[in-house]
């Protein structure tokens, strides 16, 4: 019979943490999606022209990232394993999204955002990275069931 091991401080932090970041996360998605007028004006145009015109995968792997991520968090807060899995799909489609928006786009998301357009995206991948291996850990750690 599987037991839990009690769950650490830290836990609680990450979680709550993490939510709240996929939070936003969502929030930017739905906004940026259905360009709701409050929100978007808050952004140059050739961002929103660049964003508008991703191609379909690159827009599916974002929504992936983001949904998974917020999934991976409720998960992670009910302590449920399947929170790993689902980091892990959240990270690998915001590295996709990410590694092709600096890499392959033409024009690419630093010629069209600068430097912060970059850091953000980086930042968008490396915590649901750092999320999934804290996850894994917990998993590991007999801390999720």
């Amino acid at each position: 019979m599987f037991t839990r091991t009690p769950a650490p401080w830290h836990l609680w932090l990450l979680g709550v943490a993490a939510l709240l970041w996929h939070i936003v996360g969502a929030a930017d998605y739905v906004a940026t999606q259905y360009e709701y007028g409050p929100y978007v004006t808050l952004f140059p145009a050739e961002w929103l022209g660049y964003f508008g015109s991703l191609p379909a995968w690159v827009d599916a792997a974002w929504a992936i990232g983001v949904w998974g991520g917020l999934l991976g968090a409720v998960l992670l807060l009910m302590r449920e394993r399947g929170a790993v899995l689902a980091l892990v799909v959240a990270a690998l489609a915001m590295l996709v999204a990410t590694i092709w928006m600096i890499f392959v786009s033409d024009p690419s998301l630093q010629s069209v955002t600068g430097m912060d357009g970059v850091w953000v995206m980086v930042g968008a991948s490396a915590v649901p990275v750092g999320l999934w291996l804290y996850a894994r850990w917990l998993k590991i750690a007999q801390v999720l069931g």
